[in-house]
């Protein structure tokens, strides 16, 4: 599998281009143009989003309307579409008109579908072999926010305590900022680490 990255959109969101031969999966398109540009002429299984704020979001409708694509989402996100979406007009954006995702299947392609929510209620990661699309649950160093609405500390710690009992070599492609691996995070993150998640749920920083 080739994984291009694509950092678009207001909040240098990481978007995701996830291939194998001349089809692809996209991740989290946060702007459609530069996705399509990638593209070129290779086709499209399906689009994802790993869970529907704003900047994951933006330019799901029309890489979806122009390629004819499948567009999946968990059904716990959408169900409060805009409720979690309430901090975008607060920031000064709007909310993106996004088409209704279909209930996103626990394998999709050649990923594994995991719900790891916390971040928000429908968050998503997408397991493959040696590699994880972790959204904004986890970071290099850092973990996904929980003080924005319906943010959840309690199932965010247990969401990256299910992701470290992945093989320490996976590499981890977060919705911001640089890849990393499980191994790093799990023993060297400041926020949830392996001791932590064998010694209890950690105070919430937020």
């Amino acid at each position: 599998m080739i994984v291009e990255k694509i950092v678009t959109g207001p909040l240098a969101t990481n978007s995701y281009l996830a291939c194998k031969d001349d089809v692809c999966i996209v991740i989290d398109p946060a702007d459609a143009e530069p996705i399509i540009q990638a593209l070129r002429r290779r086709g499209i299984v399906a689009v994802v989003a790993t869970h529907l704020h704003f900047d994951h979001a933006a330019g799901v409708r029309r890489v979806v309307e122009l390629f004819n694509a499948p567009f999946y989402a968990h059904p716990a996100d959408w169900a409060v579409y805009r409720e979690i979406n309430e901090v975008a007009l607060e920031w000064g954006f709007e909310i993106p008109d996004i088409p209704e995702p279909k209930p996103i299947p626990d394998r999709l392609w050649i990923f594994e579908v995991w719900h790891t929510p916390g971040h928000t209620p429908g968050s998503i990661t997408l397991v493959a072999d040696g590699v994880v699309f972790t959204g904004d649950t986890l970071f290099k160093s850092s973990v996904g926010r929980t003080d924005l609405p319906l943010g959840d500390w309690d199932a965010l710690v247990q969401s990256i305590c299910r992701l470290y009992t992945l093989p320490n070599y996976y590499v981890v492609y977060p919705g911001h900022g640089p890849k990393t691996d499980i191994g790093s995070e799990a023993s060297k993150n400041p926020f949830i680490n392996i001791s932590i998640c064998k010694s209890g749920v950690p105070r919430n920083p937020y």
